[in-house]
């Protein structure tokens, strides 16, 4: 990590990355605050965030595509462009309104959401291309740790912010980490070497999913145990409909136990961004996936069994070190072993895998918090199916080539 860290490119993409991400995380983390403290801002969070997984579903392949045939870095700057013009729109809808009604939070929490899948894409197939290959590991680790210090900044500040100032101070301030953002990522030198090769990518964003699946397909054990550690991602991303409700309605808390639960989870993600690239140099990610994946159980077991505020902090942390360890390990295994030509494609076609297990998920859970289910029967679901992810990938953890382990 040293030597990346002598690398201006790297300083400069974590001063961004880490500015863009405190900004977006803020938005994040008030608006479904602000919703489930509303009368029926419960059902409504709930609707808008299957919309919003649906929508971005139908867009991914489309973005895929583009990703892989065209210039990323013109894709990264464009997401930062993005998530400045949206904030900042509605931020000046707000002051002439002089209110914001529960549509309003919805575009929000959409275009949030929007800048996420615009930019993650982008840059993932951006640091492929730029940085050798022997760095994968540590860059992944540099990246998540990157992430999740935002996280934590972006979850303090959220907290203390959301109580005491107004959602146009808030969106104004992201509006300007994104325009920060997009100032330093400018600077960086690229090449766009992989264009020549883009003029043979499908031209139907769909084919793109198609063309990912068939690469795939070729390598049926090798994508179960990718899509079997894709599952504690997804379940972070249903979870993170359910943690606003579950700190008020079951804990009772306040947003500080909601922001202190989002610190927690940054915190141990850290820890793994740190600690996870030197233990899969001395044991492989294959082997260390299904352990993180067996820590990120542990943190579920506690929130289904064992409502109390400080052991959710506690649960924060074994989510946070588990879901961040097989990201880690599962993102150098897939720059290792996907091609940069295919990176676009092959990630269209786990985006559309991801979103629309995350929509039935989410549907699911809506439905259960809303029956006599309740939020802790749903969170026993995610634990069931994470139980069965990590024995699906601990199975077929053998599919990975020794060189690339």
């Amino acid at each position: 990590m040293k030597e990346l860290l002598r690398d201006f490119r790297i300083r400069r993409l974590l001063l961004a990355n880490i500015t863009g991400s405190i900004g977006s995380g803020i938005t994040i983390f008030a608006v479904p605050w602000l919703l489930v403290h509303r009368a029926g801002g419960t059902e409504i969070y709930g609707m808008v965030t299957v919309v919003t997984t649906v929508v971005l579903f139908l867009f991914m392949p489309y973005y895929g595509t583009w990703v892989d045939r065209h210039s990323r870095k013109t894709m990264l700057l464009g997401s930062e462009l993005f998530g400045l013009a949206a904030t900042t729109t509605m931020a000046v809808t707000g002051v002439v309104l002089g209110r914001y009604g529960q549509w309003q939070l919805a575009a929000v929490y959409f275009c949030g959401m929007l800048y996420y899948t615009l930019h993650f894409p982008a840059k993932f197939a951006f640091l492929q291309q730029v940085f050798d290959k022997s760095h994968y590991q540590s860059l992944m680790g540099l990246m998540e740790v990157q992430g999740q210090v935002a996280m934590m900044v972006a979850g303090g500040l959220g907290s203390m912010l959301v109580e005491h100032v107004s959602l146009t101070t808030i969106l104004l301030f992201d509006a300007s980490t994104y325009l920060v953002s997009f100032l330093v990522q400018s600077t960086l030198p690229y090449n766009a070497s992989h264009l020549a090769a883009a003029s043979r990518a499908p031209a139907a964003a769909w084919r793109a999913i198609g063309e990912g699946w068939l690469w795939l397909r070729q390598r049926p054990r090798l994508t179960t145990f990718f899509a079997a550690s894709l599952i504690p991602f997804i379940v972070v991303m249903v979870g993170n409909y359910l943690f606003p409700i579950y700190v008020s309605q079951t804990l009772h808390a306040g947003a500080w136990v909601f922001g202190a639960g989002e610190i927690a989870f940054a915190a141990g993600a850290v820890v793994a961004g740190l600690w996870l690239p030197r233990l899969i140099a001395s044991h492989s990610a294959y082997r260390t996936i299904p352990v993180t994946m067996g820590l990120f159980a542990a943190g579920l077991v506690v929130i289904v069994f064992v409502p109390l505020v400080s052991l959710y902090l506690v649960a924060g942390v074994f989510l946070g070190f588990g879901n961040a360890g097989i990201r880690v390990a599962r993102s150098a295994l897939l720059l290792h072993l996907v091609d940069n030509q295919v990176m676009g494609r092959v990630g269209s076609f786990f985006h559309a895998y991801d979103r629309v297990l995350r929509t039935l998920l989410t549907s699911l859970v809506i439905a259960m918090v809303a029956g006599t289910g309740g939020i802790r029967a749903a969170y026993g679901l995610l634990l069931l199916l994470v139980l069965a992810a990590w024995w699906i990938a601990h199975a077929t953890r053998d599919s990975i080539r020794p060189a690339a382990a």
